[in-house]
């Protein structure tokens, strides 16, 4: 087996110095987790260290200084020659044209994208729901992805790359209490276009993982009626959290040579959570 499939290779992984922790009701809110950012990992940055693994360049984007610095510090320390690392807001139009450029003008092209930033809402009924938050959520979960996913099939189709594009979105989807259930449109339609120009999209539902999505609420709190609401939706009995190095290796494997079979699929990874 191919140990470096990647080689020659470039991923842009937003939110990589952190990243998407896709949190569900399932995720069990204890008292030493809460209290405790560190017990949280980093899915952004885990999939940017297994595409380095296999080879990969890695364009690195986050809004987060501090975890920017740390990435610096601990992977690109490491990788010299095959990480960029630019703060980006990715909600912001003109913050995304500059990432794309010097995207391009570091590596020459870029053959995967990873959609990984976002963030949770407070699980408020729409009786009670702030327009801030909503424009927030929105803003991030929503239109930054598919506005980065506009400018990667432009760069792509430039320069004749087969691509492949990965949503990390959510099992709480299903139960209709994500804004992440958007994402299987973005995904689909993305698929439908342009994959006849050799340009694949799919999505990964993600079950719950101890990443720092969290964090920002520790303060404000949450809706724990919206909580309460949302854990009924979901098996209580034999929950695990799933490991961020898996879906990492997922999110490889689906942009790579042995994933190429696979379009415009939205793949289940809450270890058989929503089966039940």
């Amino acid at each position: 087996m191919d140990q470096v499939p990647h080689k020659q290779k470039t991923a842009l992984i937003t939110g990589a110095a952190g990243g998407l922790g896709v949190y569900t009701a399932s995720d069990r809110v204890s008292t030493s987790s809460v209290h405790n950012p560190e017990a949280y990992g980093y899915l952004g940055r885990a999939i940017a260290e297994q595409f380095l693994l296999e080879g990969a360049n890695v364009v690195v984007c986050d809004i987060n200084q501090e975890l920017i610095a740390d990435f610096k510090d601990k992977v690109s320390a490491a990788y010299p020659e095959c990480t960029l690392v630019l703060k980006t807001d990715i909600t912001d139009e003109a913050a995304l044209d500059s990432m794309f450029e010097e995207a391009e003008k570091t590596f020459g092209k870029i053959d995967y994208v990873v959609n990984s930033a976002g963030m949770m809402d407070r699980f408020d009924p729409a009786g009670e729901l702030e327009r801030a938050m909503w424009d927030r959520v929105i803003a991030l979960n929503l239109t930054a992805p598919t506005m980065v996913t506009k400018r990667a099939v432009n760069l792509m189709l430039k320069h004749e790359a087969k691509g492949s594009i990965v949503n990390i979105a959510s099992v709480a989807a299903f139960r209709g209490f994500c804004s992440g259930a958007a994402y299987t449109g973005l995904t689909k339609n993305t698929a439908v276009f342009y994959g006849p120009k050799g340009i694949r999209c799919n999505a990964i539902m993600a079950g719950g993982m101890q990443t720092n999505i969290f964090k920002p609420f520790m303060e404000t709190g949450i809706n724990m009626e919206g909580m309460a609401i949302m854990q009924k939706t979901f098996p209580q009995d034999g929950f695990a959290y799933i490991e961020l190095e898996k879906v990492a290796k997922l999110v490889t494997y689906l942009c790579g040579d042995s994933g190429s079979i696979v379009n415009g699929a939205c793949w289940t990874a809450d270890g058989g959570v929503t089966a039940n």
